[in-house]
């Protein structure tokens, strides 16, 4: 890879999270702004009203197809993905990261996107790709550094002194671990701020959703599918339905070997 794998993840490891250039080609950002606007547009009009769902995101961009999935080979997500969580890591999900102008989203208050306490090994690891600049003014997210060894969440207070704004420009990402507090900004720039967020996790971990099935539901050919997308939505790691499923030569299993 063109960039330093292993200072990134010194980065994550040393402050939470690290900024990569140059992730999205800038000629593929108009297209997936556009996906990300209608997925949550479209979304919106579908599951309106029911518990738990928001007007600002879609909580999965897979079964829309189209430009998401190729970003579930995207190489430097690929490479800094595998480098955190092995090879064989699997995609937990894959969600919008919206941004409105002066609307109290629940994405702004302090939060962390892991509580559990792995003893320092590490389960997950996030990429928010940024499909407008980031700026101060439309909401870029403020990072705590350090704050993923802490298992509490911090006072407001604390949190706003210390907390950094990572400003960036479109195209980019930004890592980092689940366990660190984060915060989207305030948008006062009076347009939206558009962006994606990969969630990767561990091979063996479930993931959001049943992604073999979705992508069947959606009308996905899954035989379609690149072996990297097929790995990356657990097509891999599939769990038997039956014995019948189970005793079957090597080459047939729903769960591949050297998956971790």
């Amino acid at each position: 890879m063109a960039f330093e794998v292993d200072r990134h993840v010194a980065e994550i490891d040393e402050v939470g999270f690290t900024v990569v250039d140059g992730v999205v080609p800038p000629a593929d950002l108009p297209g997936l702004r556009r996906a990300v606007q209608a997925a949550v547009d479209a979304d919106w009009v579908r599951y309106r009203g029911r518990p738990g769902k928001e007007y600002f995101i879609s909580l999965d961009l897979v079964a829309h197809g189209g430009p998401f999935l190729a970003l579930l080979e995207n190489p430097v997500a690929d490479a800094l993905f595998g480098a955190l969580l092995g090879e064989s890591w699997t995609l937990y999900t894959l969600t919008s990261t919206m941004v409105y102008p002066d609307t109290d989203q629940y994405t702004c208050r302090i939060h962390n996107d892991m509580g559990r306490d792995s003893n320092g090994y590490r389960l997950g690891a996030l990429a928010t790709l940024a499909l407008d600049d980031f700026t101060l003014q439309n909401g870029t997210t403020w990072f705590l550094p350090g704050s993923h060894r802490r298992p509490k969440r911090p006072p407001e207070a604390e949190f706003f002194a210390s907390a950094v704004r990572v400003e960036r420009s479109a195209g980019s990402a930004a890592f980092f671990d689940p366990r660190i507090w984060h915060a989207g900004g305030r948008n006062t720039s009076g347009q939206a701020r558009h962006g994606c967020t990969l969630y990767a996790c561990r091979s063996f971990m479930r993931q959001r959703l049943d992604y073999p099935r979705l992508v069947a539901q959606a009308g996905i050919d899954p035989d379609e599918l690149s072996p990297t997308v097929r790995r990356v939505l657990g097509f891999d790691v599939r769990v038997p339905t039956s014995l019948d499923e189970f005793y079957v030569p090597p080459g047939e299993r729903l769960y591949k070997p050297g998956q971790g």
